[in-house]
C-alpha cells in the first residue's frame, strides 16, 4: 500500500520491526546507563560497533566459530563499557556535564577508529559474518536474511535474560537499588560505584549484541554512519521512555524502526528520518520537563574563570594580541597556499568554537548544534552573495540567518536544560546535514563560493583569503570579549549558576537565553562564512554533523574559561591533522591525547598553560609583607561565629515606596491550592499582609510553606486561587515581573551565583533599574555599568561586606552569603520580602544578630516581611503576626503568643518538648 509516495506495505513494516529490535537494544543500554549513573553515554553505539569489529575479525580472519565469537565479542564490549565508567566517568563526578558529554563523544570517535583499525574491511554488510544455521525467506520483493531471523529469535531471549537478571539475581537487585537510591544502598552495604560499573558493562554487552546482528543488513559503513546517526536511533527510544523504563524504550524503538523504513521508501524521504526523530525527541522532552531540568548544581568554577574580573585589566593584553595577529598575518607571505587553506579552516572552527564558549561556557547551555548554524550561515551567505554580487551583503545575511536559526532552536531551551538540551541540539545538527542543507533551495548538490574583493582585487589565492579569515577572527574575538566582560555576560553567568535566583532579581531569563543563542549563532555563522567562502564549491560535506561535536571538544580542550581557548583547541584538534598526515592510527592517538587532556586538565590546555605562567611569574614577584595591618579584619563580636552580621547601616531606598491602594492589604492570598500527583501540598490557603507588617509562617516539614512561597513568588503555578499584590493581580505573572513590582524573595540555601564575585552579584540585582543591553555590550560600551558598580559598592560597604567585594560567592560562609543575598534584595528596592528560612545554615549564636538585622530592615526601610522560619524565638522577636500551617492548611493565625499556645500548633509542630521552642538565645523569647 502506497500513501503520499510512502510504502506502507507488509514487507516494509516487518523489516522495520526487525530493525527496531536492534534500536531497542541500544535504547535499553542507554536506559541502563542513565539509571545507574544519571549519565547519557554518547559512546554507547560505538562500543557496540567495536564488539562487532571483534566478531568480524575473529570469524573472517581467525576462522573462529561464529557462535563462539559472539559471546567473546559481547564480553569485549562489556569490558570496554565497564572500563570507561571506572576509569573515566567516575573521575568526572562533580565536573560540569559538558565535560562528561565531550569525553563520551570523543570516546565514541576513538572507539570507532579502533574498530576500523581492528577490522577495516569487516564493517560492511557485504563482508560481515552472518549468523549460521538461520533460515531466510522473502516477503514480497524483500529478502529476510539470517541476520533478521537471528534478531527475531535471539532478542527476546536476551531481554528475558536481562529482566530475570535485574529482578531475580543478587547483583541485578543491587544495580536497581543503587540506581534508585545510592545513599540508602551504600548504608545497606551495596557499593553504588561498583553497581554503576556493572551496569555500564551490561549495557556495552547489549550494544555489541545489537551491532553484531544489525551489521549484515547494512551497506558500507563509515565513522559518520556508525557514530551520532546510529546513536540518535537509540536515544529516541530511550528519551520517549524518559530514560527510565526498559519496556517502553524497547517498544518505542520498534516504532522508530518501522517509521524509518516507511520514510526511506520514498525518493523524497532522504534525511526525513533525522528530522522526524529530532521533532519526536523535542516533543517528548517538552512534555516531560523534569528530564530536561538539571537539579544538581553544576561546578562551573572548575572550568576556570568564565569572565574577566570586573575592573581588572591586563596592560599587556592588547600589545600581545596585536603582536600575535601581526605575526599571524606575516605567515601569509611565508607559507604555501595549501598550508594557508589549512590555517583558514582552523580559524573557521575557532570562530564556531567562540560561539560554543559563549552559549555553553558563559550561558551554561549544552549545545551540540553550533556547527549546523555555521552551515546555515555559510549557505545563505553564498546564496545571497552570488545572487546580489555583493560579498559583504552575503556575509551579513549569513550571520543574520544563523542568528535567527539559533534563536528558533533556542526556544526549547526556555524549558529544557542540560543533557536534554544537548540531545535536542544533536538531533538538530543531524537533521541539518541530512536534510536541510541538501534541499535545492539551500546547497543541493553544491554551490560555487564567491570570494571577497578589495579595491578591485579578488582574494582568490588561499594565502590572500587567509588574511580575510584572520580579520574575521579578530572581529569574532572582539565581539566575544566585549560580551563576556559586559553586564550582558554577567547576567548569562548568573542564569548559568542559578537561574531561579537570577529571575528573582528581575532578570528576564527567556529573553536573555534567546539573545545568547542568537548572538552565538551569529558568531557561528561568521565561522561558517569563513569556511564556506574559502572553498571553490560549497557542499553538504563541508558541514558534517560530527563537526558539531568537534567544536565543543576543541573549546573544552583549549579551555572553556579562556577567550583564546577555542583557537588553541582548534590548532590541536583541527590544525594537527591538517598540517600532518596522521592516518587512522595517528588520528586515534590524537583523539586519545585530547581526551586525557580533558580528563586530567579541568581548565583545559590553555588553563594549564596559564597556571604555569602564573607559577613562573610568582617566583619573580617582590615578596609582600605577610600581614597588612590596614586589611586585617576585625575580630568577631562576642558570641558570634560570623563577622558578616556587623552591619554599618541599612541602605536607603533609591526609589520611594510606591503608593499603596487605599483600604486594601499589600498582599492578598486567596484560596491557593497546589497538588503534586496525589499529594496536596497547599489546600485553600488564604491570608493578607498589610504594609509594613512582619508576618512569620511556621509549621512542620511538609506543611506546604515553601510551596506556598513558590506560588506567591511566581515560581510554581497554583491549581486554584489568586495572588494580588498592591491591588494588582499577579497570579499569572512571571517571577521577574513580580520582583519588578517589588515582590522579592530569598531562597533557603542562599546559593546565589557561585562563580560571580560579591560585587558582580549585587550588580546583577541592579538589572531591575538599569538592565544591560545586548547592543551596548557587543560594542564594548560601558552604558550604565559604572552607575550600577558605584551603587553596588555603596551597598556592599554599608552592609559591612567591603572586605569580600572581590571574593566569589561560592567561597563565602553561609552567614556571609545570607548578608550578600539581603544586600541584593535591598538593591531591588523591594516593597515586600519573602524570606525562606533565613536562619538555615546559620550558627545558633548568630540568631540574635540575624533577628536584629531583619528588624532593622523592616523599621528603617518600611519593607514588609513574610518569613518562613523554624526558629520560633527569632520569629517571636520580629513578627507582628504568626501563621501556622499543617498538611497544606492554615491552622492558626494571630499574635505570636496566641499562635504558639494554640492547641493545634502545639500538637502538630511544637509538641510538649521545651527544646523544640528554644533553639535560639532565650533573650529573644518575649
Amino acid at each position: 500500500m502506497t500513501l503520499a509516495g510512502f510504502d506502507f506495505g507488509l514487507d516494509r513494516i516487518i523489516i522495520g520491526l526487525f530493525t527496531g529490535l536492534t534500536y531497542g537494544l541500544l535504547a535499553v543500554g542507554l536506559v541502563l546507563v542513565y539509571r545507574s549513573s544519571r549519565f547519557i553515554n554518547f559512546a554507547h553505539a560505538s562500543i557496540g560497533v567495536l564488539g562487532a569489529a571483534v566478531l568480524g575479525r575473529l570469524v573472517n580472519d581467525e576462522g573462529m566459530n561464529y557462535w563462539l565469537a559472539f559471546p567473546l565479542a559481547m564480553l569485549v564490549s562489556g569490558g570496554v563499557g565497564a572500563l570507561i565508567e571506572a576509569g573515566l566517568v567516575r573521575r568526572l563526578k562533580g565536573r560540569p556535564r559538558v565535560i562528561g558529554m565531550v569525553v563520551t563523544l570523543g570516546l565514541s570517535q576513538f572507539v570507532l577508529v579502533l574498530a576500523l583499525l581492528l577490522n577495516p574491511q569487516g564493517l560492511s554488510g557485504l563482508t560481515f559474518p552472518k549468523p549460521p544455521a538461520m533460515p531466510s525467506f522473502t516477503i514480497g520483493n524483500t529478502p529476510v536474511g539470517p541476520a533478521y531471523m537471528a534478531m527475531l529469535i535471539l532478542t527476546p531471549v536476551l531481554l528475558v535474560g536481562l529482566a530475570l537478571f535485574l529482578k531475580r539475581t543478587r547483583f541485578g537487585i543491587a544495580i536497581r537499588a543503587a540506581a534508585d537510591n545510592p545513599d540508602a544502598a551504600t548504608i545497606n552495604g551495596i557499593s553504588a560505584p561498583r553497581m554503576a560499573t556493572l551496569a555500564w558493562g551490561l549495557a556495552g554487552a547489549v550494544a555489541a549484541f545489537s551491532s553484531i546482528l544489525v551489521m549484515p543488513s547494512q551497506g558500507t559503513q563509515s565513522i559518520d554512519t556508525l557514530g551520532p546517526d546510529l546513536l540518535l536511533k537509540g536515544l529516541a527510544g530511550a528519551v520517549i521512555a524518559r530514560l527510565a523504563s526498559i519496556p517502553i524504550a524497547f517498544a518505542a524503538s520498534l516504532g522508530i524502526g518501522v517509521m524509518e523504513q516507511i520514510l526511506r521508501s520514498s525518493p523524497t524521504g532522504a534525511g526525513l528520518v533525522e528530522v522526524v526523530l529530532g521533532l519526536s525527541i523535542l516533543i517528548v522532552l517538552l512534555r516531560q520537563p523534569r528530564l530536561g531540568r538539571m537539579e544538581e548544581v553544576e561546578s562551573w568554577g572548575l572550568l576556570g574563570a568564565a569572565r574577566a574580573k570586573p575592573g581588572v585589566h591586563n596592560p599587556y593584553t592588547l600589545p600581545l594580541t596585536m603582536a600575535g595577529f601581526t605575526l599571524a598575518a606575516g605567515l601569509a607571505y611565508l607559507v604555501s597556499n595549501e598550508t594557508a587553506s589549512a590555517m583558514t579552516s582552523v580559524i573557521g572552527y575557532a570562530l564556531v568554537g567562540l560561539s560554543v564558549l559563549l552559549v555553553t561556557g558563559v550561558a551554561g547551555e549544552l549545545s551540540l548544534g553550533q556547527f549546523a548554524f555555521a552551515g546555515i550561515g555559510a549557505t545563505i551567505s553564498v546564496r545571497v552573495g552570488e545572487a546580489s554580487g555583493n560579498f559583504f551583503m552575503g556575509v551579513v545575511a549569513g550571520c543574520t540567518a544563523a542568528a535567527l536559526a539559533a534563536a528558533i532552536v533556542g526556544i526549547p531551551a526556555l524549558r529544557l536544560r542540560g543533557l536534554a538540551l544537548a540531545v535536542t541540539t544533536l538531533a538538530f545538527a543531524l537533521a541539518t546535514s541530512a536534510w536541510l542543507l541538501r534541499q535545492d533551495w539551500m546547497l543541493g548538490s553544491g554551490q560555487p563560493s564567491p570570494k571577497p574583493s578589495w579595491t578591485g582585487y579578488t582574494l582568490d589565492l588561499a594565502k590572500d583569503y587567509y588574511l580575510f579569515a584572520l580579520l574575521m577572527l579578530a572581529l569574532g574575538l572582539w565581539l566575544t570579549a566585549n560580551l563576556r566582560r559586559s553586564g550582558f555576560g554577567r547576567v548569562l553567568v548568573a542564569m548559568r549558576d542559578n537561574e531561579d535566583a537570577a529571575r528573582a532579581f528581575t532578570v528576564a531569563a527567556p529573553v536573555r537565553k534567546l539573545q545568547a543563542y542568537a548572538v552565538a549563532g551569529a558568531i557561528a555563522g561568521l565561522g561558517g562564512v569563513v569556511i564556506g567562502h574559502g572553498q571553490t564549491s560549497l557542499t553538504v560535506n563541508s558541514f558534517p554533523a560530527n563537526a558539531s561535536i568537534d567544536v565543543v571538544a576543541l573549546v573544552v580542550v583549549g579551555g572553556m574559561g579562556l577567550l583564546a581557548g577555542p583557537l588553541l583547541g582548534a590548532l590541536i584538534i583541527i590544525g594537527i591533522p591538517a598540517f600532518l598526515p596522521l592516518g587512522i592510527l595517528g588520528q586515534a592517538v590524537l583523539t586519545l591525547a585530547w581526551l586525557l587532556a580533558v580528563v586530567l586538565l579541568p581548565t583545559g590546555v590553555g588553563g594549564a598553560l596559564m597556571g604555569l605562567k602564573e607559577s613562573w611569574a610568582s617566583r619573580f614577584r617582590k615578596r609582600r609583607p605577610a600581614v597588612d595591618a590596614d586589611a586585617t579584619p576585625a575580630a568577631p563580636a562576642a558570641g558570634s561565629t560570623d563577622t558578616a552580621w556587623r552591619i554599618n547601616a541599612i541602605p536607603e531606598r533609591t526609589e520611594p515606596l510606591p503608593r499603596m491602594v487605599a483600604n486594601k492589604p499589600l498582599l492578598q492570598v486567596q484560596g491557593i491550592k497546589r497538588s503534586f500527583g496525589g499529594v496536596h501540598a497547599v489546600r485553600g490557603v488564604t491570608f493578607d499582609v498589610r504594609q509594613g507588617e512582619v508576618v512569620g509562617i511556621i509549621g512542620p516539614n511538609g506543611a506546604g510553606k515553601t510551596t506556598l512561597f513558590e506560588i506567591i513568588a511566581g515560581f510554581t503555578d497554583p491549581d486554584g486561587g489568586s495572588v494580588t499584590f498592591n491591588g494588582k493581580p499577579v497570579t499569572r505573572m512571571t517571577p521577574q515581573k513580580r520582583a519588578g513590582l517589588g515582590l522579592a524573595r530569598s531562597f533557603q540555601d542562599a546559593r546565589l551565583f557561585s562563580t560571580l564575585t560579591v560585587l558582580e552579584t549585587v550588580m546583577t540585582a541592579g538589572e531591575r533599574t538599569a538592565p544591560s543591553g545586548l547592543g551596548v555590550a557587543a560594542l564594548g560600551a560601558h552604558g550604565n555599568e559604572t552607575v550600577k558598580a558605584e551603587r553596588a559598592r555603596e551597598l556592599i560597604d554599608l552592609m559591612g561586606l567591603g572586605a569580600m567585594v572581590d571574593k566569589q560567592v561560592g567561597e563565602l560562609s553561609t552567614g556571609t552569603r545570607r548578608v550578600v543575598e539581603l544586600t541584593c534584595l535591598l538593591a531591588l528596592d523591594p516593597v515586600l520580602l519573602l524570606l525562606d528560612e533565613p536562619s538555615s545554615g546559620v550558627a545558633q549564636a548568630d540568631g540574635p544578630a540575624l533577628g536584629e538585622l531583619l528588624r532593622r530592615v523592616n523599621k528603617e526601610t518600611g519593607v514588609s516581611l513574610v518569613v518562613i522560619e523554624h526558629d520560633l524565638p527569632l520569629l517571636a522577636h520580629i513578627a507582628d503576626r504568626l501563621i501556622a500551617m499543617d498538611t497544606g492548611r492554615i491552622i492558626a493565625d494571630g499574635e505570636p503568643d496566641e499562635v504558639r499556645a494554640h492547641p493545634d500548633v502545639v500538637r502538630s509542630y511544637l509538641g510538649t518538648d521545651d527544646a523544640a521552642v528554644q533553639r535560639s538565645n532565650p533573650i529573644l523569647v518575649p
